[in-house]
């Protein structure tokens, strides 16, 4: 079974007025949290962006995924990537969660079973599905939903077997938004 790390950072950060997976956060470019608890794991990393992102980003051991289409959202991300990427499971993460680690990697991964098609961690009763692992076998059922104009990683959630993991931990889901949400203490231009 292999795993591939796919980082989804396509989006237009309008709420944060600028590419917020840019932002220094302790010492390092905000996606690159990303990156490094996928590498921490020995997981190849893909980024999922677009033409106008590309240029800015600077990792020589990741491998780019450009979207035909810029800003159609993680759900389009996600089959662009299965298309393209040969791997049994995607492990989707959001460019802009700076509480991503290794250990939360590898706690989902434990979490992979046979009958399922994909692992997706709750906390607090609210899904995380943009922090959570996806089957190929999703591909065809998350083409159907963008064919059936469904955007949302919600709409693939309910073609498909899911195995539900409960998190106490609502640190790691934390994603920025906007400049504010950045938690108290942690700027963007964090060293």
């Amino acid at each position: 079974m292999n795993i591939t790390g796919v980082i989804l950072a396509g989006g237009k950060s309008s709420r944060y007025g600028k590419p917020k997976m840019f932002e220094r956060f302790r010492g390092k470019p905000l996606y690159k949290v990303a990156v490094d608890a996928f590498e921490k794991n020995a997981l190849p990393v893909v980024i999922a962006t677009n033409e106008t992102l590309l240029p800015h980003f600077s990792d020589e051991n990741v491998t780019f995924i450009t979207e035909q289409t810029p800003h159609e959202g993680p759900l389009y991300a996600l089959a662009h990537v299965m298309e393209q990427v040969e791997s049994d499971w995607y492990f989707v993460v959001a460019a802009d969660m700076p509480f991503i680690d290794a250990a939360f990697i590898a706690t989902l991964c434990r979490q992979i079973t046979a009958n399922c098609d994909a692992v997706i961690p709750t906390s607090n009763d609210n899904l995380q599905p943009l922090a959570a692992l996806y089957h190929r076998r999703a591909l065809e059922q998350a083409k159907q939903a963008l064919f059936d104009n469904k955007r949302s990683m919600r709409a693939l959630l309910h073609q498909v077997r899911v195995s539900f993991v409960e998190m106490n931990d609502t640190t790691t889901f934390l994603n920025i938004n906007a400049v504010e949400d950045w938690p108290q203490g942690d700027k963007g231009d964090n060293e």
